[in-house]
């Protein structure tokens, strides 16, 4: 009896242990690296933007081609089956025919040739848009591959300065205990140590964040994901020239973007007014007459097969409404140019003021790498002072974890200043070489 009430009251014990031991008993999940550009390959393969970047590609060339094929010959095929009573009329525009095949084609029309310049310059301006995508998706991917770099060394870094932090509060907690340190001690101890619980929490919630945008971003799991330090290339030179503004007009892919589009609307424009002017077409049409529909009766010659072809000439006179789609053509072509410039010193603007930025941040990663330098070396002089007896166990843990402190704020400035760098040869056309190392 006994022993069946003490299966009794462990099966339900068992029962609640066991998904925590295979848990437990299960191999920990492999972390899978990926280095720095087979990353950016990957996400080039994997974005939406470059999808939709290149349908617009694509839709742009075809509707280039549509005006292209206006000279080419259209031919069409059709019916205009029909019953007739006495003389046969023309059906939708059309005599009554058992067939008949229609074709046309565009041989002088100025409008047109100014419709296909401006789908030629709509269809450059997506393969530039395209190849702006490119960079952006590359510019995106790799600071979010820099940035989860640079957070786990940041979260490394920040775990070893928390044993400091903790031996440094033991420590106050035991020199107060035995009356040779004070209360405010151990609260200060304390309070370094729940600063660097907040900062380990928050690095730690921000490289899940970091790990799982870059698996979306690569097509990859983020559970598992990590990078390659190495692999990352060496921080890019700057630009040599005075004058950044100039070398980024002269590189930007916005303003080549805005350049087309005020090149396409010019044509447009130039299009619409010379909707006023003479076309030609050719035009023919077969058609095969029916035996049915009364032609023997009304036509002294008929013949069931009969074909027409000529030229056919058209010259507008009046057409007011045609006017007024001139003028408001000539207005988005305006709207056009007043968008190109607008483009043209955001480029300029947004170029001198990364230029700025980067000296700033780079005046401000030597700060921080001095601060470091100087932690560190004072580390050796608060061992050469408890050798002496003028410190203790205390401030040499504190030295460490200020030592790990200017660390983490010099990895967060070097991280800071290297976006600016690559910020910057965006603007200048120059990021794709750094990043895939070719052009």
């Amino acid at each position: 009896m006994t022993k069946a009430i003490s299966l009794k009251f462990r099966t339900p014990l068992i029962a609640l242990l066991l998904p925590a031991l295979l848990v437990l008993a299960a191999p920990p999940l492999r972390a899978q690296s990926i280095e720095f550009r087979p990353a950016l390959e990957l996400a080039l393969k994997h974005s939406g933007v470059m999808l939709s970047a290149s349908a617009d590609r694509a839709r742009a060339l075809a509707r280039y081609h549509a005006e292209r094929y206006a000279y080419m010959p259209t031919v069409i095929f059709g019916s205009g089956l029909g019953y007739s009573v006495g003389q046969p009329i023309a059906i939708a525009g059309e005599a009554p025919s058992l067939y008949n095949l229609v074709h046309n084609q565009t041989i002088f029309n100025l409008a047109t040739n100014e419709r296909i310049k401006a789908a030629h310059s709509d269809s450059t301006a997506a393969n530039i848009d395209y190849m702006d995508s490119t960079e952006q998706v590359i510019l995106d991917t790799a600071l979010l591959y820099i940035e989860l770099d640079s957070t786990q060394q940041r979260l490394t870094t920040a775990r070893e300065q928390k044993q400091s932090v903790d031996h440094a509060l033991y420590i106050a907690q035991q020199r107060q205990q035995e009356g040779v340190g004070s209360l405010l001690d151990s609260k200060r101890a304390e309070l370094d140590s729940a600063r660097v619980d907040l900062r380990i929490t928050e690095l730690e919630t921000n490289l899940d964040v970091l790990r799982e945008r870059l698996g979306r971003a690569i097509g990859r799991p983020s559970a598992t994901l990590a990078t390659v330090s190495e692999s990352i290339p060496a921080p890019p030179a700057l630009p040599t020239a005075d004058d950044v503004a100039s070398v980024a007009l002269a590189n930007s892919n916005s303003v080549r973007v805005a350049d087309e589009h005020l090149r396409a609307a010019k044509d447009r424009a130039r299009a619409e007014h010379r909707m006023r002017y003479p076309s030609i077409d050719f035009a023919g049409q077969f058609a095969e007459f029916s035996t049915f529909n009364n032609y023997a009766q009304y036509y002294r010659e008929f013949s069931p097969h009969n074909y027409s072809f000529g030229i056919n000439l058209r010259v507008p006179i009046l057409n007011l409404a045609q006017n007024a789609r001139a003028a408001a053509a000539d207005a988005e072509a305006l709207h056009a140019e007043a968008d190109a410039q607008t483009a043209r010193d955001k480029v300029a603007t947004d170029a001198v003021r990364a230029q700025h930025t980067i000296h700033q941040l780079e005046a401000s990663a030597k700060v921080a790498r001095l601060e470091y330098e100087v932690a560190q070396a004072n580390i050796d002089a608060v061992q050469l002072q408890v050798q002496n007896g003028r410190a203790n166990a205390h401030d040499q843990e504190l030295a460490r974890a200020d030592v790990a402190n200017r660390q983490l704020l010099l990895l967060q400035s070097q991280f800071e200043y290297i976006r600016a760098q690559l910020q910057l040869l965006r603007l200048t056309g120059e990021l794709h070489g750094w990043a895939l190392g070719n052009k």
